[in-house]
């Protein structure tokens, strides 16, 4: 099954409802990205996160990686892979294995890893992490 960027598009206006065509671009190994931002608000806020969201190329049958681009995400932080070459964040927002099924869309991505956004913001305020290591 393989899905179109005007696909992802649709699902991802449910979230980021001014996102468009163009912000999707081909990143440098052939898989397509868009950049969004998640702005955080109440007791909990962080700011706003700028999140590259990657589409590998045998999505949806694997997730899409979600990269933070901004702000810089503490190394000491619970469920990350690691960074690139640039300093980016990759989040780990779900099992891959586990919580990930190929009928899932970008649209459920893009609330999951928001869901990791809340969880941060929440572990940088008050030091508890509410999701148990994998």
């Amino acid at each position: 099954m393989r899905r179109t960027v005007e696909n992802e598009l649709h699902e991802l206006k449910g979230v980021f409802p001014g996102l468009t065509r163009k912000d999707f671009y081909y990143l440098d190994n052939g898989n397509i990205a868009v950049q969004v931002k998640y702005a955080t608000t109440g007791q909990y806020a962080h700011g706003t996160f700028t999140v590259l969201i990657e589409f590998p190329h045998n999505y949806p049958n694997a997730p899409p990686r979600a990269w933070i681009m901004e702000p810089n995400i503490s190394s000491r932080t619970h469920h990350i892979y690691g960074r690139d070459e640039y300093g980016h964040t990759e989040i780990c927002y779900l099992r891959p294995q586990k919580d990930w099924h190929f009928t899932f869309t970008s649209y459920d991505a893009a609330i999951m890893i928001q869901t990791w956004i809340w969880a941060y913001c929440r572990w940088r305020k008050v030091g508890i992490w509410d999701w148990k290591e994998a």
